[in-house]
C-alpha cells in the first residue's frame, strides 16, 4: 500500500462529516465512535449531515461506528429507545482515495432504522498537505482568469472585494483587483506549504499582514489618502505577481522531487530573500494607506446597522409641498437668518428655538418643507420629523427623538461616531430605551461641535401623543437649546395649551422666538399669489377665472392655504368648473373654520350624490383606521364587506379630501386633520357626519368577523418547533403571503374599537365573540400576535376587554380571562417561538382552563405533563416570592397594574399586581444590594438605587436598561424619589449627601446637597416639584430649593433618634416622618413646626412611611407589621395589618387609587386591603422560613417538620396534603423535631432554648416546657422505649428529660468544648453519640451519664451530623469539610477512608433501617447515597435541589427518604428506585432548563420550556414535593408521544 501520510507510516486521512439519508420524520441522533472513543457531532439540519467539532484523523487501521439513536433515558427509565451500529471499512476508503486522488472520497453503508431503509455515507478528505498542491495551482490559474475578466469594470463585485480583502477597491487601478486575487491563492497555498518548508512559511506570514483590517483608528489615520493608496497598490501588484510566479515554479519544482521533503536550492533562497525584502519596504506605506480606505467603508456599514436598532422613521420634508415660489418669503428669510447666525463660542445659548403656530390649514406644514428644503441646500438641516395624527408612528412620541438623533448623526459624522459607539457599548439600548435620555447625553459627551449650526425641524407638533409625553419632548429639545449653541430648533404646531404652558416656564421665558401665523404681515399677498397660481393653472389661461372671483376665493380662505387647495382640487375635478365654483363660493361670507367646513360639505355632497351611506361607512373606516394604521382600499371593503371597486371609487371621486399614501402600502389618509374634525364634529350636517362612537363599534364587530374567518392553525407554515422566530430568515415575506392586512389589523385592534365605548349589551357583538372564541381561535390569534411582536398589544387589548364585557357574559368573560393568563404566564415561549404555544404552552397550561379544555379537543401528541401540572391559574398568594435575598423597595405602576421590588440579590423584578405572576425574567446590572426602587409618574421608567454606588434607570416596558448607570456617590445609596415631572431624581445615600439628576441625560444637576452630618435615609419630593426633603440618622429634616440646591428655611428638629422615612403630604402641607425610635411626626411645611408631636411609639424602628393618595391616612411599617393612621387625629384607625414573618417591613407604597397597601419584608412581598386590614390573597400551606428538620411518624403516615418561622407542621406522606394548623408556641427558630416511639407525640427543640411536646393528633402542646438549657437547643432524640429525651444545646451540653415527670434526669453531660450539633441514640438506649463544634464526636453511657472511652477525633472542625447504624455496631457522623467518618461503636476507631463526595457541611445523615445504606444532605444542595458496607457512593448525586438539605431521613419500612430544605420545601423520593436510577445512563437526556426556563434537545435546538414553579422539580424529580402547590413542584413529563422539532405539527388533530 502506498503511503501519503508521515504518521509512523500509516495511511491516514481526515472524517469530514456524515450524511443520513432517511424517510424518518422522528427525532433521531447520531454518535461516532473512532477506536472506542466517542466524539461530538454538530448537526446541520438543512443537509442532513453531522460533522465532527474537530478534525478527525483515522487510518487504515483504524475502527469506524456509526450509531443511529431514537428515544432517550429519563433517570434511567428508557423510553422509545431504538438504535443501530454501522461499521465502516477505512481500508476500502484508503484504496479509493489512491486510485482518484479526489479531493473527497465517500463510503456507504446501508440498514434498517425503525422499520425503514437508511443509507449512512461517512465524506473523507486527505491530509491538506498531500492534495494541496494541484487544487491550489489550479484555484490559482482559475482566480487569475477571473480578475482578468473584471478588468474592463473597476466596480464590479466592489462589496465582495471589500468584505474579503478588507480593502476599498472601487477608483483604484483594475490591475490591483488580479494582484489581490492572485495573492489570495497564492497565500492559501503557502499556508499548506508551511508544514514543509520554513523559509516558504516566512514568506507566507509576512503575506499575511495585508489582509487583516489594519489596527490603527480612523483618528489616527491620514485623510483621502486615494492618491497614496494607488501607487501603493502599484507596487503591490507588481510584488503579488513576482510572489505568485515563484510560488508557482517553486512547488512544482519541488513536489514531483519529493512529496513532502523538498530542498530549497541557493537561487530559491536568494529569491524569497529579495520577496521578504520588497514586501519589508512595502508594508508600512501599506497599511497606513489601507486603513482610511477600508475603515471608512466597513465602519460606515456598521455605524449604519446600530442606528437602525434605533428604528428611526423614514420621515423628511416633502420638496412638493413646499410655500410656492414667492410666498412667505419675507418670514423665511427672517427664520433662515435666525437659524444660521453663527455660533459664538463663550456665550451661553439664547433663543434657539423658534416656535411657528397657527389655525389649522393656515400653512404651518408648508412653511416647515420650506425650511427643510432651504435648510438642506445650506448643508445645516439636521433633521426633520413630520407628526400627523392619522398615523400611529408619526404620532407616537417614542419616535420622535430617536428620528431626529439619526438625523443628525447622517448629517455631522462626529455626532454619528458617538451615537454608533454608545449603541456598540450597550447591545441593549434600543428604540424603546433610547429617546430623551440618549438624546441629550450624548450631546453632553460631546467634545467638539460642528463649525455651523445644525437645524432640527418638527412639524405639526400638537398632532404628537398625549399632553405629557408632548410636553417631555418639548422640555428636552428647549433644554438641548439652552445647553448648545449649535442646535437650533424649529418646531409647528396650533396654539394648544400645553405647549403654549411649556413655552412659558420661567427657565425658558426669553430663550426662544415665536410666530403666529395668523397675524403674519404678508398673508393677503401670499395668498393671493397662491391661489392665482393654483386656479390659473387648471386652465392654462390667466384670465381664468378672473380677479373678482380669485377676490372672492381670497376673502373666503380667511387667509387658509388648506381653503384654495381642496377647493383646487374641487374645482379641477369637475367638467363644468364655472359652476362648480360659484356653487362652492355662494352663500354668505363665514367666519375662517366656517368657511372651510362649508366648503368640505359642498366638495362631498357634490361627490358622492345619494350615496351618502356607503360614504359615511367608508370615511368612517378610513377615519378611525387611520389612527392605529391606514388601511388600502380593499381591506377597507374586507372590513366593511363590500366590493373593492366601491371603496376605490369613493375615494377617487374624493382625492380632494383623500389620497391614497405611498409609503404605508396605499393606505388611505384625509389630507388635511381639519377635514377629520369637521366630519365628527357639531357643525357636520347629520347626513354625513360620522358617529365616532357607532363606528367603533361596528369595527369592533367587523375584526371580530375577519379574525373569525381567516385565523387558522400554523397559519404562517412554519416547519420546525427548533427555530426561534428570530431565526426565521423569510419569517417577513411568510407573514406578508399568509396574513392580510385587515386581519393582521383586526388582531391588534379589535379590543381598541369595541372598547372605545360602553359595553351595550349587543347580544351581535356577544355571539360574535363567542364564535371567535371556539375551535382554537384564541391560540391562532396568539400565533399572530407571536409572529408580529405584538404580545404587549393582546396583553392590554385582553385588560381592557375584560374591563369592558358586563359581568353576566360569564362564559365569555372566562375564555378572555384565560387568555390573559395565558400570555402572561407564557410569555417568555410564545415571544420566543409561535410553535410553543401549544409545544409548551399547552403541555403546562392548568388543566381547569377553557384553554386546556378547548385545546385537548383539538390538539393531541403533546408533551405530557405526568405530574406537577397545576389544575387552575395561581391566584393572587397573600406573599408574593421570588427573590433569592431579602427585598428593600417595592413600588406600584402610576396605573396600579405593576409593582417593582427591588433586593439584596442584585436584581428587580416586576409583578402582574392581580395575579402575582412575575412579568419576564429579573431586571439584572446592578453588582450588589438593590436598595430602593420607583417607577417615574409617566409609568414608563423604573428607577434604582443600590449599594454598588449608582443608580439605574430602565424600561418599564421592555425591562432593558436605559443609558448607562449615574454615578457620583461615594456611598451606598439608600433612597431615590422622581420629580412630578418626571425630569428628575433626587437620591440619599450614606455618604451624607443629597443628589439631583437629570433623569434624561443621566448626569447630576449641580454639586451635591449638603449639610446633614451622618447618613441619609429618607428622600421625598414635594408635589409641585419645587421642593426636596430629605430625613437623615442626624435626627433632623432639611429642605431644598430642587431648582437651585439651597437649604430652605432652618433643619426640622424634634426626633429624638434616627430619621428613617419621610413622606409629603398630597397636598404639599405636611411631612410625615419615622425614627428609628419608633415615633412619627407630621411637620407643618410652612411654619416647619411639629403639628403632631407623637402619633405612637413601637417598639421597634419605623421603616418606612407613606401618605395616601388622597392624604387623609399615613401608613408606617414596623418590625412584621403596618400600622394606618389619620393624617389629621393622629389616631389609629385600624388593628396593624400584620406580616407573615418576623423581618421588618422595608418599605410599603399606596396603590394609585388608595385601596392596597404593598410592603416588603423578607424574601417576601405583601399586599393589604387598606379596608379591611387583610391580607390580601390566598395563605399556601407552607412553611414561610427554612425547613430545619423533619421526621416520619412511627407508621409512617405523616412526616413533621420543624421551621425557621417558629412553627411544627405535619403532612399527609402519601399525598402531602396539611394535616390540621401549625403547631405554635415557640418563640424562636425551630432546630430540631423528634417523634416519640409510639408516634403519639412530637417533640421539638428551638432556639429561645426550650423544648415542647406536642399531641401528635391535637397538635395541643402537652406537659411542661423543658428550659434548663443556658442556650440555643440544636439537637434532640427520644431514647428506643420513649420514656426519655436527650437533647444538645449551644451551651456546649447534653441534658436527659423524663417526660413522665417533665424533669431532667440528673446533672447535664459535660465534656464537649463547643456547642453541641447532633445527638443520636444507640438502638439499644444504653449510648448517646454526640457531634460538637469541637470536632470531636463523643459516646455517653446513658445510665451514668460518663463518657465512654475517649473522644473520636479525625474530623478538623464542626460536625453537624450523626448517626447510629440501626444494628448499633457503627455511628455515622458528617463534617463542615463535607466527609462522612464510620466508626466502630465499641472500639472508637475509625473504619476506612472517610466518605468524600461532597463539596460542604453535611447537615444531615440517617441511615437505611435495613443498615445497607446510609443518605446524608449538604449545604452543597446535593443528596448522597452510600452503600454503608463498601463505603462507596452509589451512583450520582442527587442534585438541581435549592438551598441547603438541612435535614434527610428514611421512612420506617425504608422504602422512602425525605428531605427539608432552607427552600422551605419537603422532598421525598421511592429509595428502591431512587438507587437505581442514580446509576444513570450516560446516554440519559438532560431536561435541566437553563436560565430562561428551556429545556435544549441533545442536538441543542429548543425542545420545551417550563414554567418557573415546575423548573427544579424537572431537574430533580421526586416523587412527592411537599407543598404540592408550592414553588418547588415535583414534576414528571412523558416524551413518548411528544410530536416536537420538524413533526411538531403532527399535534393538531385531523378534522374529521
Amino acid at each position: 500500500m502506498n503511503s501519503y501520510g508521515d504518521n509512523d507510516g500509516k495511511a491516514m486521512l481526515f472524517l469530514h462529516h456524515v450524511t443520513v439519508d432517511t424517510p424518518i420524520k422522528a427525532e433521531y441522533r447520531v454518535k461516532l465512535s473512532i477506536d472506542g472513543s466517542e466524539t461530538r457531532l454538530t448537526r446541520n439540519r438543512q443537509t442532513s449531515s453531522w460533522t465532527p467539532s474537530k478534525s478527525l484523523e483515522v487510518s487504515d487501521l483504524s475502527k469506524v461506528l456509526v450509531t443511529l439513536k431514537t428515544g432517550h433515558n429519563i433517570i434511567g427509565v428508557p423510553l422509545g429507545r431504538e438504535e443501530t451500529v454501522i461499521e465502516i471499512d477505512i481500508a476500502d476508503v484508503i484504496e479509493q482515495f489512491l486510485r482518484t486522488m479526489d479531493h473527497e472520497v465517500s463510503i456507504s453503508g446501508k440498514c434498517t432504522f425503525l422499520k425503514h431503509p437508511t443509507a449512512v455515507t461517512v465524506s473523507f478528505c486527505p491530509p491538506p498537505t498531500s492534495d494541496s498542491v494541484r487544487s491550489e495551482l489550479r484555484r490559482l490559474h482559475e482566480k487569475m482568469n477571473e480578475f482578468r475578466h473584471v478588468m474592463g469594470d473597476p466596480t464590479q463585485k466592489h462589496l465582495d472585494t471589500v468584505i474579503k480583502y478588507g480593502v476599498a477597491f472601487s477608483e483604484l487601478d483594475p490591475r490591483s483587483k488580479i494582484a489581490f486575487g492572485v495573492l489570495s491563492v497564492t497565500f492559501e497555498l503557502l499556508k499548506e506549504q508551511k508544514k514543509r518548508d520554513q523559509s516558504v512559511s516566512d514568506l507566507a506570514s509576512q503575506l499575511k499582514r495585508i489582509f487583516p483590517f489594519a489596527s490603527k483608528s480612523l483618528e489616527e489615520a491620514i485623510d483621502d489618502n486615494t492618491d497614496l493608496l494607488r501607487k501603493t497598490i502599484g507596487r503591490l501588484y507588481s510584488l503579488a505577481i513576482d510572489v505568485a510566479e515563484f510560488t508557482y515554479d517553486y512547488v512544482k519544482q519541488n513536489w514531483f522531487k519529493r512529496l513532502g521533503k523538498s530542498i530549497i536550492s541557493a537561487d530559491d533562497q536568494q529569491k524569497i530573500g529579495e520577496l521578504e525584502g520588497d514586501f519589508k519596504a512595502l508594508v508600512e506605506d501599506f497599511e497606513r494607506a489601507v486603513d482610511v480606505e477600508t475603515l471608512k467603508t466597513v465602519r460606515s456599514i456598521e455605524e449604519t446597522m446600530l442606528l437602525n436598532r434605533l428604528q428611526p422613521l423614514q420621515t423628511g420634508y416633502n420638496h412638493d409641498r413646499r410655500c410656492m415660489d414667492g410666498t412667505r418669503v419675507a418670514l423665511l428669510d427672517e427664520i433662515l437668518e435666525w437659524a444660521l447666525r453663527p455660533i459664538v463660542e463663550g456665550t451661553s445659548p439664547s433663543q434657539n428655538v423658534y416656535w411657528l403656530y397657527g389655525i389649522p390649514g393656515i400653512g404651518k406644514t408648508a412653511m416647515a418643507n420650506s425650511i427643510c428644503f432651504r435648510l438642506h441646500k445650506q448643508g445645516q438641516l439636521g433633521g426633520g420629523f413630520f407628526c400627523r395624527r392619522d398615523d400611529p408612528k408619526m404620532s407616537d412620541p417614542k419616535y420622535v427623538l430617536p428620528t431626529l438623533v439619526c438625523k443628525l448623526a447622517e448629517t455631522w459624522g462626529g455626532y454619528r461616531k458617538m451615537v454608533a459607539e454608545r449603541l456598540r457599548k450597550d447591545p441593549h439600548l434600543n428604540q424603546s430605551s433610547a429617546g430623551n435620555e440618549l438624546f441629550l447625553q450624548l450631546l453632553s459627551s460631546l467634545q467638539n461641535h460642528p463649525p455651523h449650526p445644525l437645524v432640527l425641524v418638527i412639524d405639526g407638533f400638537d398632532e404628537c401623543g398625549d399632553i405629557s409625553r408632548r410636553r417631555s419632548i418639548l422640555t428636552t429639545l428647549l433644554d438641548a437649546s439652552l445647553r448648545f449653541n449649535w442646535i437650533r430648533v424649529v418646531i409647528t404646531s396650533r396654539q394648544e395649551e400645553d405647549i403654549e404652558s411649556t413655552f412659558s416656564r420661567p427657565e425658558y421665558i426669553g430663550h426662544y422666538s415665536s410666530k403666529d401665523l395668523t397675524t403674519e404681515d404678508n398673508k393677503r399677498k401670499d395668498i393671493n399669489l397662491f391661489a392665482r397660481s393654483k386656479f390659473t393653472s387648471i386652465s392654462g389661461r390667466d384670465d381664468w377665472p378672473g380677479d373678482d372671483k380669485l377676490a372672492q376665493i381670497v376673502e373666503r380662505s380667511g387667509g387658509l392655504f388648506i381653503y384654495i387647495e381642496t377647493l383646487w382640487h374641487l374645482v379641477q375635478e369637475e367638467l363644468d368648473r364655472d359652476q362648480c365654483l360659484d356653487q362652492a363660493l355662494s352663500g354668505e361670507s363665514q367666519d375662517v373654520l366656517s368657511g372651510l367646513y362649508d366648503l368640505y360639505s359642498t366638495t362631498i355632497n357634490a361627490r358622492i350624490g345619494r350615496n351618502k351611506e356607503a360614504f359615511r361607512s367608508v370615511i368612517g373606516v378610513i377615519i378611525e383606521a387611520g389612527q392605529y394604521q391606514p388601511l388600502p382600499d380593499e381591506s377597507v371593503a374586507q372590513l366593511i364587506g363590500v366590493r373593492t371597486d366601491v371603496v376605490t371609487t369613493l375615494v377617487n371621486k374624493l382625492r380632494s379630501l383623500l389620497y391614497r399614501d405611498t409609503a404605508t402600502n396605499g393606505g388611505i389618509r384625509v389630507r388635511h386633520l381639519s377635514i377629520i374634525e369637521f366630519l365628527t364634529g357639531r357643525n357636520c350636517p347629520e347626513e354625513i357626519k360620522v358617529d365616532s362612537k357607532q363606528v367603533n363599534r361596528d369595527m369592533g364587530g367587523f375584526c371580530v368577523r375577519i379574525m373569525t374567518q381567516e385565523l387558522r392553525f400554523n397559519i404562517c407554515r412554519l416547519e420546525s418547533s427548533f427555530i426561534p422566530n428570530r431565526n426565521i430568515a423569510d419569517l417577513a415575506p411568510r407573514i406578508k403571503q399568509n396574513i392580510s392586512i385587515a386581519l393582521l389589523y383586526s388582531c391588534l385592534y379589535w379590543s381598541d374599537h369595541l372598547c372605545h365605548t360602553p359595553d351595550t349589551g349587543d347580544k351581535k357583538i356577544y355571539l360574535a365573540l363567542d364564535k371567535f372564541t371556539e375551535d382554537g381561535r384564541l391560540l391562532y390569534w396568539v400565533e399572530v400576535l407571536s409572529l408580529t411582536g405584538k404580545i404587549h398589544v393582546g396583553e392590554s387589548g385582553l385588560r381592557r376587554i375584560l374591563s369592558w364585557i358586563k359581568l353576566s357574559q360569564e362564559p365569555l368573560f372566562r375564555h378572555m380571562h384565560d387568555a390573559l393568563k395565558f400570555l402572561l404566564m407564557f410569555r417568555a415561549p410564545i415571544v420566543t417561538s409561535t410553535p410553543h404555544i401549544y409545544v409548551s404552552g399547552l403541555a403546562f397550561v392548568p388543566t381547569d382552563t377553557t384553554i386546556c379544555n378547548d385545546g385537548s379537543k383539538l390538539f393531541q401528541k403533546l408533551l405530557k405533563v405526568e405530574k406537577g401540572r397545576s389544575n387552575r391559574w395561581p391566584a393572587l398568594p397573600d406573599t408574593l416570592r421570588g427573590h433569592s435575598r431579602e427585598i428593600f423597595g417595592v413600588s406600584y405602576s402610576p396605573d396600579g397594574r405593576y409593582i417593582a421590588s427591588a433586593s439584596r440579590d442584585e436584581t428587580i423584578r416586576i409583578w402582574d399586581a392581580e395575579s402575582g405572576v412575575t412579568i419576564g425574567e429579573p431586571l439584572k446590572g446592578h453588582t450588589d444590594s438593590v436598595n430602593c426602587i420607583a417607577y417615574s409618574p409617566d409609568g414608563h421608567h423604573i428607577a434604582s438605587g443600590s449599594d454598588d454606588k449608582t443608580i439605574r434607570i430602565w424600561d418599564a416596558m421592555t425591562g432593558a436598561a436605559v443609558g448607562e448607570p449615574l454615578e457620583g456617590h461615594t456611598d451606598r445609596i439608600r433612597r431615590i424619589a422622581y420629580s412630578p415631572d418626571n425630569r428628575h431624581i433626587a437620591s440619599v445615600s450614606v455618604d451624607k449627601t443629597v443628589r439631583i439628576w437629570d433623569a434624561k441625560i443621566g448626569a447630576a444637576v449641580g454639586d451635591p446637597l449638603e449639610g446633614h452630618t451622618t447618613p441619609i435615609f429618607g428622600i421625598a419630593y414635594s408635589p409641585d416639584g419645587l421642593h426636596i426633603a430629605s430625613g437623615s440618622h442626624d435626627c433632623t429634616i432639611r429642605i431644598w430649593d430642587a431648582i437651585t440646591g439651597a437649604a430652605v428655611g432652618v433643619p426640622l428638629v424634634g426626633h429624638e433618634d434616627a430619621i428613617i422615612s419621610i413622606a409629603y403630604s398630597p397636598d404639599g402641607r405636611h411631612i410625615a416622618s419615622g425614627s428609628r425610635n419608633g415615633t412619627i411626626r407630621i411637620w407643618d411645611t410652612i411654619t416647619g413646626m411639629a403639628v403632631i408631636e407623637l402619633l405612637s411609639r413601637y417598639a421597634d424602628s419605623i421603616q418606612s412611611i407613606a401618605y395616601s393618595p388622597d392624604g387623609r391616612s399615613i401608613a408606617s411599617s414596623s418590625v412584621g407589621t403596618v400600622q394606618i393612621w389619620d393624617a389629621k387625629t393622629g389616631v389609629a384607625v385600624s388593628k396593624p395589618l400584620e406580616g407573615r414573618t418576623g423581618y421588618p417591613i422595608h418599605y410599603i407604597a399606596y396603590s394609585p387609587d388608595g385601596r392596597r397597601i404593598v410592603g416588603c419584608g423578607g424574601l417576601e412581598i405583601h399586599i393589604w386591603d387598606t379596608k379591611t386590614g387583610v391580607a390580601i390573597g390566598e395563605p399556601p400551606e407552607e412553611h414561610i422560613g427554612w425547613i430545619n428538620s423533619i421526621a416520619y411518624s412511627p407508621d409512617g403516615r405523616h412526616i413533621a417538620s420543624g421551621s425557621e418561622d417558629m412553627t411544627i407542621r405535619i403532612w399527609d406522606a402519601k399525598i402531602g396534603a396539611a394535616v390540621g394548623r401549625p403547631l405554635k408556641g415557640h418563640e424562636s427558630a425551630i432546630n430540631d423535631i423528634a417523634y416519640s416511639p409510639d408516634g403519639r407525640h412530637i417533640a421539638s427543640g428551638s432556639h429561645d432554648r426550650t423544648i415542647r411536646i406536642w399531641d401528635a393528633i391535637t397538635g395541643v402542646a402537652v406537659g411542661k416546657l423543658l428550659t434548663r438549657h443556658a442556650d440555643s437547643i440544636q439537637c434532640i432524640a427520644y431514647s428506643p422505649d420513649g420514656r426519655n429525651i436527650a437533647s444538645g444545646s449551644y451551651d456546649k451540653t447534653i441534658r436527659i428529660w423524663n417526660i413522665i415527670t417533665w424533669a431532667a434526669v440528673d446533672e447535664p453531660l459535660e465534656g464537649h468544648t463547643g456547642p453541641i450539633y447532633s445527638i443520636a441514640y444507640s438502638p439499644d438506649g444504653r449510648h448517646i453519640a454526640s457531634g460538637s463544634w469541637d470536632g470531636t464526636v463523643r459516646i455517653w453511657d446513658v445510665k451514668t451519664g460518663a463518657g465512654v472511652g475517649e473522644p473520636l477525633k479525625g474530623h478538623v472542625n464542626y460536625i453537624p451530623s450523626i448517626a447510629y447504624s440501626p444494628d448499633g455496631c457503627h455511628i455515622a457522623s458528617g463534617s463542615e469539610i463535607g466527609t462522612i467518618q464510620i466508626w466502630d461503636a465499641k472500639a472508637g476507631a475509625a473504619v476506612g477512608e472517610p466518605l468524600k463526595g461532597h463539596t460542604d457541611w453535611i447537615c444531615s445523615i440517617a441511615y437505611s433501617p435495613d443498615g445497607r445504606y446510609l443518605t446524608s444532605g449538604s449545604r452543597d444542595s446535593t443528596i448522597r447515597i452510600w452503600d454503608a458496607n463498601t463505603r462507596t457512593a452509589v451512583g450520582e448525586p442527587l442534585k438541581g435541589l435549592q438551598g441547603c438539605i438541612y435535614s434527610v431521613t428514611y421512612s420506617p419500612d425504608g422504602r422512602h427518604i425525605a428531605s427539608g430544605s432552607t427552600d422551605r420545601t419537603i422532598r421525598v423520593w421511592n429509595s428502591t428506585t431512587l438507587q437505581s436510577d442514580l446509576w444513570m445512563d450516560a446516554d440519559a437526556v438532560d431536561l435541566s432548563p437553563d436560565s430562561d426556563g428551556w429545556v435544549h434537545h441533545p442536538d441543542g435546538d429548543l425542545w420545551f420550556w417550563v414554567p418557573e414553579d415546575c423548573r427544579q422539580g424537572l431537574v430533580c424529580p421526586t416523587m412527592l414535593t411537599i407543598p404540592t402547590n408550592g414553588r418547588y413542584k415535583g414534576v414528571k413529563v412523558d416524551l413518548n408521544e411528544f410530536s416536537f422539532g420538524l413533526s411538531w405539527t403532527d399535534i393538531k388533530k385531523t378534522d374529521p
